[in-house]
């Protein structure tokens, strides 16, 4: 081959690679609605409508249980340890056998599924979605907002997953779709979506379904700080987001007219939690370090003991005025709150019941001598039937289930 040839397809290489590195680059920074676009490790994976299916080694029965769950055996047990691994969030359904929960690990993204009265468990979708830090799940358990830092650990990505259940059970699917960047907060009720986007001088608030249809605006306003609460399919509750040195503020938006009602107000370090029919109040005052519900309709101000944060407790959906709250074991002081949202502080709970009608609480579970651990309560759920509470230990972000008929 003659000096001359060689020089020609050397060039032509060096042509065909400079093209491909690129033609990546050019993909890479381009991907729609990420801003400056995924990483490299994170462009692998099924977001913008893509799908991956479940790997063909897995048991569509779920039969064999991934390193990652305890032992099947616990099921029985009034307290129950559902995940070995940290976890980002979790979904509680109740079907015609009994209550099932989904979560997504947080350092892959996988998803699983174990059922509270049986001890079937396991791995119901591979898709990974590295380093998911929170997770809201919805639309019966088959749909849920994932969120995660971007490299810069500032940036919030947000994601919303759905699964697709494949009708020869061979595999699950999870499609994704990117929602806006600049998302400050989310919450889901049933198949929609509440996000609150936030800019240089105020705050938008959209209404969409998990696809990101039929998107509304119902919230613009210039306070920026804001956490959110879809409480039924009529409201949505925006809290000032609380610290024990500024007053804080409850409002109810209407989800179909866009109205704002001021709930609360002036209240020190304010923190709430609306039960399901919007009637009622839980809320704490950092200032007096008090628990208290605030009946709407009467404006009666009922105090409850002992006190913990209302991000604790869970009301329940049989009865608007029973809630069921991880309470610290050692008293709570009045910057504790922030303490702890900042991760400096964490507690040893109990779980107790409180009837806001009766002004009754009694202790239900000692968390610490049952699971022989410290289990520090947040993210709790009850599920519809109101037999079971599941919440994350986070200490560790352990998931677990606490049976309440037991």
């Amino acid at each position: 081959m003659s000096k001359k040839i060689i020089i020609i397809i050397s060039v032509v290489l060096g042509i065909l690679l400079i093209a491909l590195v690129g033609y990546y680059f050019i993909v890479q920074n381009n991907t729609p609605g990420t801003g400056s676009g995924l990483s490299v490790f994170k462009n692998f994976f099924p977001f913008g409508g893509n799908e991956v299916p479940a790997p063909s080694g897995d048991d569509p029965n779920n039969e064999n249980v991934p390193q990652n769950q305890p032992e099947q055996s616990n099921f029985t047990k009034k307290l129950r340890q559902l995940s070995s691994r940290p976890v980002s969030g979790a979904g509680v359904l109740d079907v015609k056998a009994g209550t099932v929960v989904r979560y997504i690990e947080k350092a892959t993204g996988h998803i699983y599924e174990v059922e509270l009265f049986s001890p079937k468990q396991g791995r119901i979708s591979n898709t990974t979605i590295p380093l998911v830090y929170d997770a809201l799940w919805g639309n019966k358990n088959n749909s849920l907002i994932a969120r995660y830092l971007k490299d810069d650990d500032r940036i919030v990505d947000t994601y919303s997953l759905t699964i697709k259940e494949v009708s020869t059970t061979t595999e699950n699917t999870v499609s994704g779709i990117v929602f806006p960047e600049n998302i400050s907060d989310v919450s889901v009720f049933d198949t929609n979506v509440f996000y609150l986007e936030q800019g240089n001088s105020s705050s938008n608030g959209y209404i969409s379904n998990f696809s990101g249809g039929n998107k509304k605006l119902i919230w613009n306003s210039p306070t920026k700080e804001l956490l959110s609460q879809f409480v039924n399919a009529k409201t949505v509750a925006l809290t000032t987001k609380p610290h024990q040195s500024f007053p804080g503020f409850l409002y109810f938006v209407d989800t179909g007219t866009g109205q704002v009602k001021k709930i609360l107000g002036d209240i020190l370090g304010l923190s709430t939690l609306t039960n399901p029919l919007a009637t009622q109040v839980l809320y704490l005052d950092q200032g007096t370090n008090q628990m208290s519900v605030f009946d709407i309709k009467s404006k009666v101000i009922t105090n409850l003991v002992p006190a913990t944060f209302p991000e604790k407790c869970a009301w329940s959906k049989k009865d608007a005025l029973i809630i069921y709250c991880a309470v610290p074991k050692g008293s709570t002081g009045s910057n504790s709150l922030t303490d702890w949202y900042m991760g400096f502080i964490s507690f040893s709970d109990d779980v107790w019941k409180f009837d806001t009608k009766n002004n009754i609480s009694v202790i239900v579970d000692d968390l610490t001598l049952d699971s022989g651990t410290i289990i520090d309560v947040t993210k709790p759920i009850l599920s519809d039937n109101g037999q079971y509470l599941v919440f994350i230990n986070r200490i560790d972000n352990t998931l677990w289930s606490l049976d309440l008929l037991k």
